[in-house]
């Protein structure tokens, strides 16, 4: 597989896509092939691979998913449930909202959050995608999340902060980005992303982005805010 060396302009440009390290071996032989994750059996229907299009839109993407993470429950069994009932328009909200308040001051499922970030930092790849639109992907192709039928307030919750989601509409937002479905990524259109030193460790690119970031990230990012300063960033 190719090697790529970031750069400032990929800030805001280019498609990325993260993976953990053992899963390279199976990308060398088949590419990327969509599927639907653990955390999103219960949500999405059809499979895709997610990328972001630029580096300051993974950081919005961390923060994303260090929020939605405080709150999808430990039991499988039970996070199906929740998210059935969630979008059924007779299921009384304030239960929802009840169990987003309690959660949400937990220290416990915030540890817990950090913790699976950090499991992506240390063991995890990014991977840069040379995609086409219209043949890889469409960008006005539609967020299945934003569009099945959950609340506003509750998708704003849950991560979709209006801060950087458009929750007026369901097209995809760039820190959320998916192929066409079944779209499989051929692995002439993979690199892996290195520093110019040739380190392509995530964590260490994870620091780059912050570094160079443009994105007031105690503003747009609270919680991965949070994840810094629980971790002793200095320059946080």
């Amino acid at each position: 597989m190719d090697v790529y060396h970031i750069n400032k302009n990929d800030l805001n440009s280019n498609y990325f896509h993260f993976t953990y390290k053992k899963n390279l071996e199976s990308i060398n032989s088949k590419g990327l092939v969509p599927n639907i994750g653990n955390n999103a059996k219960n949500i999405e229907k059809t499979k895709k691979i997610f990328f972001v299009e630029g580096l300051d839109n993974l950081l919005i993407l961390f923060d994303c998913w260090i929020n939605a993470l405080y709150y999808i429950p430990v039991i499988p069994f039970i996070y199906k449930l929740g998210a059935f009932f969630l979008r059924c328009k007779w299921f009384p909200n304030i239960i929802g909202d009840s169990y987003f308040k309690v959660l949400k001051v937990s220290k416990l499922h915030q540890r817990r959050a950090f913790k699976k970030l950090d499991k992506i930092l240390d063991y995890g790849i990014l991977l840069k995608l040379d995609l086409e639109e219209n043949i890889d992907f469409k960008y006005d192709d539609k967020d299945e999340i934003k569009s099945r039928g959950y609340i506003k307030r509750h998708l704003e919750i849950c991560g979709y902060s209006k801060k950087y989601s458009n929750l007026n509409s369901n097209i995809m937002d760039k820190w959320n980005m998916h192929t066409l479905t079944d779209r499989v990524v051929d692995i002439k259109k993979i690199k892996i992303c290195s520093l110019n030193n040739n380190n392509s460790n995530l964590r260490d690119i994870f620091n780059y982005c912050l570094q160079n970031t443009t994105i007031e990230l105690k503003n747009i990012c609270p919680e991965l805010y949070s994840y810094l300063k629980y971790k002793n960033y200095v320059d946080v």
